[in-house]
């Protein structure tokens, strides 16, 4: 496992252009991923559904397949919806700082403090509670 992404010194020291392009990256290659595991995921279910036909398989088998691979589907269609929302987002280039009247750095760099210590914390409670 790696650390997590330090949100303050990406949004300080990365151009506005590169912070999107990395964010269509992973996105995409999650999406990609996901869409993966959900063609294997119908697979099974398109396999199971004559054993239950026949008689060799439970319903409730193929129900819960189902339903787990239609929750694979809809969160690949939100991650998909994700990539399109960042890639028609416009950024200017440079620095973020750049784009700011100086004298709102220190209030810009606060705030960033802030979403920085909450994207930490919201890791941190996903890494103790996985299903939440």
């Amino acid at each position: 496992m790696r650390e997590p992404l330090s949100v303050e010194a990406a949004v300080l020291g990365r151009d506005m252009t590169v912070l999107k392009r990395e964010a269509a990256d992973s996105l995409a290659a999650l999406g990609a991923a996901h869409a993966l595991i959900s063609s294997a995921r119908l697979a099974q279910v398109q396999e199971l559904r004559p054993r239950v036909i026949e008689g060799q398989a439970s319903g409730e088998a193929l129900m819960a397949l189902a339903a787990e691979y239609q929750g694979w589907q809809a969160d690949q269609v939100r991650l998909f919806d994700a990539l399109a929302l960042v890639l028609r987002m416009g950024v200017p280039r440079g620095l973020v700082l750049d784009q700011l009247d100086p004298g709102l750095q220190e209030q810009a760099r606060s705030h960033l403090e802030a979403l920085s210590v909450e994207y930490q914390r919201r890791l941190l409670a996903a890494q103790f509670h996985p299903s939440a």
